[in-house]
């Protein structure tokens, strides 16, 4: 993207910073994160830090009076996550959580497609979202670790969550159920849980990263799928994740039986990031106050409301909210 410049990179070993720097062409390193923050000559900050530091240092970056782009989840909970959008608000900054694969021109698509069914009448029955892994990191990896507010939920759950929002234009009203898999003390590897969305619409999730390579539910739950159901038909969003990679649509009407698939939604065939750093962009060029007109947009009461579904799943589950 020529509208942007990435100048700069930090790390907590400033060696690593310049060998990162140097590897993707960028010009220079700061030997800190303040350092980095501090420089008057950045107008954005990417923060992709570990998700138990994400509330310290984006807030620190906002009140260096930078716009910041989040990597999801915004914080270790619906607090943090409150605050961090409160101070946004008040210096007219943007604050954007991650969530890149609403800005796909397939996302927006389905998204439609659903709501425009909607629109027409029919009733919305269940919802389902899936997006579960085998094993892929090991046992020590700081998606596993409680101080660094870990947990599958954290990770990967936070898409389940977030599409069954998102897609059903629906909020949650409660959990009514969350079966973790306990991987270690306080730390979910794998979560199903049922929730009620408004209206009393049953929506469901899978959220793996520990699944066994050698069970048929790993390969039967792999493919991460978003399914809308109603009374007419049976909508299904494959790959929604990375759309830019692949994806597929089928709608299955409920009378005939008969499901057709529908055309790939590519356009310029961006990947899900680049969509994502161009509405970015837009929002920071146009002012903070005037992002919703753009589509997918994560607002700020959207990322709060998404980790407050994110807390109330921990603590069905008999968990601790992450700190």
């Amino acid at each position: 993207m020529k509208s942007i410049n990435v100048v700069s990179v930090a790390a907590r070993d400033h060696s690593k910073a310049k060998a990162f720097a140097t590897t993707h062409g960028i010009p220079s390193t700061h030997a800190s994160y303040d350092a980095l923050i501090s420089d008057p000559s950045i107008d954005c900050i990417y923060n992709p830090l570990p998700n138990g530091l994400h509330y310290e240092w984006t807030k620190k970056a906002l009140e260096a009076g930078k716009h910041v782009l989040l990597e999801k989840p915004a914080a270790s909970n619906a607090a943090q996550t409150r605050e961090m959008f409160e101070l946004a608000k008040a210096k007219n900054l943007v604050l954007l959580e991650a969530f890149h694969y609403r800005f796909h021109p397939a996302s927006i698509f389905f998204k439609d497609l659903i709501q425009k069914h909607l629109a027409e009448g029919h009733q919305l029955q269940k919802v389902e979202s899936i997006m579960s892994f085998g094993s892929l990191f090991p046992k020590d990896d700081i998606r596993f670790n409680f101080k660094l507010a870990g947990g599958v939920i954290m990770d990967c759950g936070g898409y389940n969550v977030n599409s069954i929002r998102y897609f059903s234009g629906l909020e949650v009203e409660k959990v009514e159920k969350a079966v973790p898999k306990i991987i270690s003390e306080e730390i979910d590897g794998r979560m199903e849980a049922t929730l009620q969305l408004v209206g009393g619409v049953p929506a469901k999730l899978t959220a793996s990263l520990t699944n066994s390579w050698f069970s048929l539910q790993t390969w039967k739950e792999m493919v991460p799928r978003f399914i809308v159901e109603t009374d007419a038909k049976i909508f299904t969003f494959g790959v929604f994740l990375l759309p830019g990679a692949y994806h597929y649509f089928t709608v299955k009407d409920k009378v005939t039986g008969k499901t057709e698939n529908l055309p790939k939604v590519y356009n310029e065939g961006y990947s899900t990031y680049r969509y994502q750093l161009e509405a970015f962009v837009k929002a920071v060029r146009n002012g903070s106050g005037d992002e919703k007109s753009i589509p997918g947009w994560v607002t700020g009461e959207d990322s709060v409301a998404n980790m407050t579904v994110i807390d109330s799943i921990y603590k069905a589950a008999g968990m601790k909210v992450r700190e």
